[in-house]
């Protein structure tokens, strides 16, 4: 069904200049360049579909067509903008300073908001609204990784927000997180049955207003000193719930400043070789406070020796976690991840900071694939571990 729109979808107006500046060169799409860490950049065209319509330079050409009122069919378009993970490496090696990756979040707003999501993205949304989890788990199940674990009934000097990745598919490193903050000397807090997602998934799949409400539901009746979490993608909806009177850290942010201010010691063995695992959340979180998060200032710190090149994070191509990837394609997905594993062949162990890749990862991975485990459980599984708390 082809639908012309009669006037111009706000959404898309505002990325006018992008829309009519696009020179069509293809760095989005294909660029390789040596030197920068760069072999192609959008994980979508390399591991799902070879067509430049599901590109950086194909939302702007459908963005504009859109806005000029030419007919588009929009379960086609919904197929392929949705089939984004938002990593934003297009955004990254675009020569002029375009938003390709900005566009496609705004193309996925407007087909929700006239009803052409894809099943597997109101599956979602219907997960979220009924169990409050993009992995339509039970909520009830939402604090089972807490177990008999002790937390500060009051007086406590962090908040700790697992995410849902961490809750629900990485228990165990919610719990190491737990138990170095409180090695550290943190007297830390959960709010058990008030915990509850930060309303990311819903963002990344074009459910404004949805996300929103979840996002504000978030600062209900918060009074910690500060909250820590171990989502990426959590980081930013927290930081603007809580606005700038409460601090709001990744869990690899705390722990660096837990090694610096001397709270925690930290060694990891000398003979190891770590693969640290760049994370796109990394990098979004970095546009947005200028600090990407510091996993790779961690491992250093505890004398960890990383085998990979820090060059090639900033044009690295997603593991296929993030967005509706997973979801609407999850051969796709899985062959993004194994992508990603190749490089990880010179390494004893992967360590990601970001949970949700960190499980995706794990779930690609063969019997000959290093072991992939969490920032935390990293600490306590292969580290020896002092501290003052």
């Amino acid at each position: 069904m082809s639908e012309g729109a009669t006037s111009a979808p706000a959404r898309l107006g505002a990325f006018a200049a992008d829309l009519y500046h696009c020179a069509d060169c293809g760095y989005c799409v294909d660029a390789v360049w040596v030197e920068r860490g760069i072999d192609h950049v959008c994980p979508t065209i390399g591991h799902h579909a070879p067509i430049a319509s599901y590109s950086g330079r194909g939302f702007i050409a459908a963005a504009r067509a859109w806005v000029e009122g030419a007919a588009l069919d929009r379960d086609v378009l919904a197929e392929r903008v949705f089939a984004c993970t938002g990593c934003g490496n297009c955004e990254q090696v675009c020569p002029i300073g375009l938003r390709p990756a900005q566009v496609g979040a705004a193309l996925r707003e407007e087909l929700v908001a006239t009803g052409h999501a894809p099943a597997s993205v109101d599956k979602l949304r219907a997960a979220m609204r009924t169990h409050g989890n993009p992995h339509a788990r039970p909520a009830a199940e939402r604090g089972a990784w807490a177990g008999e674990l002790s937390f500060a009934a009051q007086d406590a000097t962090v908040l700790y927000a697992p995410g849902c990745a961490c809750a629900y598919t990485a228990p165990g490193e919610a719990g190491a997180v737990v138990a170095l903050m409180a090695r550290a000397g943190e007297r830390v807090a959960f709010r058990g049955d008030a915990d509850r997602c930060c309303g990311a998934p819903l963002g990344e799949a074009g459910f404004v207003d949805d996300a929103a409400y979840a996002e504000q539901r978030l600062a209900h009746d918060v009074s910690a000193v500060c909250v820590v979490t171990s989502g990426l993608e959590c980081w930013p909806a927290w930081h603007r719930a809580l606005g700038a009177d409460t601090p709001v850290f990744s869990f690899s942010a705390w722990l660096l400043a837990a090694l610096e201010s001397g709270r925690l010691r930290i060694a990891a063995p000398p003979s190891l070789r770590v693969h640290a695992f760049d994370a796109c959340a990394s990098r979004r979180r970095g546009a947005q406070s200028g600090t990407p998060d510091p996993l790779r200032e961690v491992l250093a710190r505890m004398g960890a020796v990383v085998v990979n090149d820090a060059r090639f994070a900033a044009a690295a191509v997603c593991c296929g976690a993030a967005g509706t990837m997973a979801g609407l394609a999850p051969d796709s997905a899985q062959r993004m991840a194994q992508a990603r594993l190749v490089d990880v062949a010179h390494a004893d162990v992967l360590v990601a900071s970001d949970t949700r890749c960190g499980t995706h990862l794990a779930a690609a991975a063969d019997a000959g694939t290093a072991p992939v485990v969490g920032l935390a459980a990293f600490v306590q599984q292969f580290c020896t571990i002092g501290g003052d708390g």
